[in-house]
């Protein structure tokens, strides 16, 4: 038998390079296919495991008590360990730019707030992670108004009677925060009232109350939920609150806007995962929250601790993010708030 012929062996050469070829585009085309489907399969079964639930603020702040309903919540709906861990420190971004950099699969989130989201880039000279990028809006869970306390033995029964006692002595009083919302509403008060007045840094409100009962601090404006038991056995005095509104919970303490027109202030929960997380992930979390924390249960939980519903899905708590990033950027430059 001869050898083949040269335009033989270039039939085979030719024919091996195709199907090598045919070989290589096959396989590029089952792992893009593959890289397709994997976030699907992944959504499907969402969740496998244990999921992280950050909160930014301390153990005991009204966070950390809607951030638990809403692990509940997810919990008992989703049939699989929510876990909260308390990450608070610098205005809670040490919290919020962990989740930022979180692996986007749905298995850590955030209890986000209008100090991660709307304030925090206007309280800080440098913020780790970017609220309206770098995290997904999943659902907005809840909102609290705040109240105006201050030291039971102080002389001053009213919000005009603080100012009063304020401008009698000026450089005297000193009034603590926590987070974002604690220092633009005190400081919106005392700068449009023109009092002079010392303001305290703290890691979480639970510390501020601590204080002012032992004296050291003589008033703030806190969340319903530290103030409500503190005012209720006497050891604190109520002087007025930050909604529209007079609250149930405190009668016969008038809104702080009768007294300085024009304010008002509410805090707000939102949960967020890190930016790109798979759609059908965010769909189906928020699903459970809103159905979830709109049940007679949870709002009724969530009236004990002073809390109110605010419900909301995705595209509109993103919309809603914008709109009190704005906000916020308006209320620091009115407080006259310098960036730490």
């Amino acid at each position: 038998m001869g050898l083949p012929t040269t335009k033989a062996r270039d039939s085979s050469r030719i024919f091996s390079a195709t199907k090598m070829e045919t070989t290589m585009r096959m396989k590029t085309l089952f792992c893009v296919l593959a890289l397709a489907i994997a976030p699907a399969v992944q959504a499907q079964t969402y969740p496998a495991g244990p999921v992280k639930v950050v909160v930014p603020f301390a153990a005991g702040s009204s966070t950390d008590l809607i951030g638990r309903e809403a692990a509940r919540v997810l919990s008992e709906g989703l049939h699989q360990s929510f876990v909260v861990e308390n990450r608070p420190g610098a205005q809670s971004t040490i919290g919020a730019s962990e989740v930022a950099r979180a692996k986007p699969d749905g298995y850590t989130l955030l209890i986000g707030s209008n100090t991660s989201i709307a304030a925090a880039p206007f309280l800080l000279k440098s913020v780790p992670y970017k609220p309206l990028t770098d995290l997904q809006a999943v659902a907005r869970i809840g909102a609290v108004p705040f109240v105006l306390v201050a030291r039971a033995d102080l002389p001053v029964d009213t919000p005009q009677a603080l100012i009063d006692y304020g401008h009698q002595h000026p450089g005297k009083l000193n009034w603590g925060y926590a987070n974002a919302a604690n220092q633009a509403a005190a400081a919106m008060m005392t700068y449009t009232s023109k009092m002079d007045t010392v303001a305290v840094p703290y890691t979480s409100v639970p510390q501020m109350v601590v204080d002012m009962l032992g004296h050291r601090l003589d008033f703030g404006i806190i969340d319903t939920t530290n103030a409500g038991p503190q005012v209720a056995a006497g050891k604190l005095r109520a002087l007025a609150v930050t909604s529209g509104q007079p609250l149930q919970q405190f009668p016969g303490v008038p809104p702080l806007g009768d007294t300085l027109q024009g304010y008002e202030l509410l805090g707000w929960y939102g949960v967020y995962a890190p930016a790109k997380t798979p759609p059908q992930i965010v769909d189906t979390l928020a699903k459970v929250l809103i159905k979830g924390m709109d049940s007679p249960e949870t709002k009724a939980r969530l009236a004990k601790a002073g809390l109110i519903p605010y419900p909301a899905g995705p595209e509109e708590l993103a919309r809603f993010g914008q709109l009190e990033t704005d906000k916020w950027a308006r209320m620091v430059k009115a407080a006259g708030i310098q960036p730490e």
